[in-house]
């Protein structure tokens, strides 16, 4: 006997997604702001980490939501198989 397997996907995780979403938005643009504000200021190192910083935060939260896409697409019969 095996047991079933959760499909639903809950209002509540997908609203948290997209706020969460949008709340990393708003790092990206704090982030880039300092970058610039940095090169203006001739303060190239700043800039650079600053800049990589950004591509972390960029690659993490993509990964991130590539797997909840993932799951809603499985529990909604949408994977591509």
């Amino acid at each position: 006997m095996t047991a079933s397997i959760e499909t639903t996907v809950c209002p509540i995780d997908a609203f948290d997604n997209l706020t969460l979403a949008r709340e990393i938005l708003h790092w990206m643009a704090a982030v880039n702001w300092a970058a610039a504000q940095a090169m203006k200021a001739g303060h190239t190192d700043y800039a650079k980490h600053l800049a990589g910083l950004g591509q972390h935060i960029s690659d993490d939260w993509a990964n991130h939501f590539d797997v909840e896409a993932e799951k809603l697409a499985i529990a909604h019969g949408m994977h591509k198989q």
